[in-house]
């Protein structure tokens, strides 16, 4: 429970916080449950409406397919993008909380209220510096970044070759987490919330990337990019380990460096000879 100017709190008001995140583990295993009955209620249904695998995969084997993808250059530079870029955009998300209360950044300032969208969402709650509570609800401001970026990047697409556009946005991003982690202050945690801006358009733009350029099948790329997801479960915990050691603000340089190999992977891919039509490859995956 946190408390401002050395406010002490009751074992009863202890124990109210503690039972609402006992509600909280409560309805999320609901949830989990429901989901759980119904497939296992509907699992024909599902399997129906599931794709049928072509028959490149019916007869190889999954194994196989896998190991065609890891046998083509820009599968595996591909598949390696996802696990950066998914990895930067966890570990900013997870910690974006903790590092706008931090007290390098808005922990000893009430000055993000007056930022209009900013001060509207977290509110006042008449304590000087910005607490916990409302630097949570700040987070949404970089979730909902990636979601309007999307919306702006599709225009921006149309006119603009997905390689150069990628470049920029990764570029930005890389400089902005520059920003954070060598300038800091409360401008640093403006700056940290817009990066989510430029998240929006990297996950589709890199899978339609690597498609038009994989030599392996359009089948073990797109599985091959899906797995490569598991860079937000790997950086993360290195972000997390980095900021205990040293602090949220210095941890920033670790996204930095994954959006700088970003922006070398699309400049490199503006280079390479496209091998299949963006028509003719698999729809990009909305992440």
């Amino acid at each position: 429970i946190e408390t401002k100017d050395c406010a002490s709190t009751s074992q009863a008001a202890r124990l109210t916080s503690l039972a609402g995140i006992d509600s909280a583990y409560f309805w999320i295993c609901g949830l989990i449950a429901a989901l759980g009955i119904f497939f296992i209620l509907f699992r024909r249904t599902v399997t129906e409406a599931a794709p049928q695998p072509s028959d490149e995969v019916a007869r190889r084997g999954i194994g196989a397919v896998m190991a065609d993808a890891l046998r083509s250059r820009w599968a595996v530079l591909g598949g390696a993008a996802i696990f950066l870029y998914v990895g930067a955009e966890v570990a900013i998300g997870t910690q974006m909380a903790f590092f706008l209360h931090s007290d390098a950044i808005w922990g000893h300032s009430d000055a993000p209220l007056a930022y209009p969208l900013i001060g509207h969402i977290m509110g006042d709650d008449g304590i000087f510096g910005i607490s916990a509570e409302q630097a949570g609800k700040a987070v949404a401001l970089y979730w909902g970044g990636a979601m309007v970026g999307r919306l702006v990047g599709s225009a921006l697409l149309a006119r603009v070759k997905a390689p150069r556009l990628l470049a920029a946005f990764t570029a930005i991003a890389c400089v902005m987490c520059a920003y954070v982690f060598a300038v800091g202050g409360v401008g640093a945690g403006v700056v940290a919330l817009c990066i989510g801006l430029f998240n929006s358009i990297m996950f589709p733009v890199i899978f339609t990337i690597t498609l038009e350029r994989t030599t392996a099948s359009e089948e073990a790329t797109s599985g091959f990019l899906c797995f490569s997801i598991i860079g937000g479960a790997a950086i993360p915990p290195l972000v997390g380990y980095i900021s205990g050691m040293t602090d949220y603000v210095t941890a920033f340089f670790v996204p930095a460096i994954c959006y700088a190999l970003l922006c070398i992977f699309s400049l490199a891919s503006a280079r390479a000879p496209v091998r299949h039509r963006a028509e003719d490859a698999a729809p990009a995956t909305v992440h």
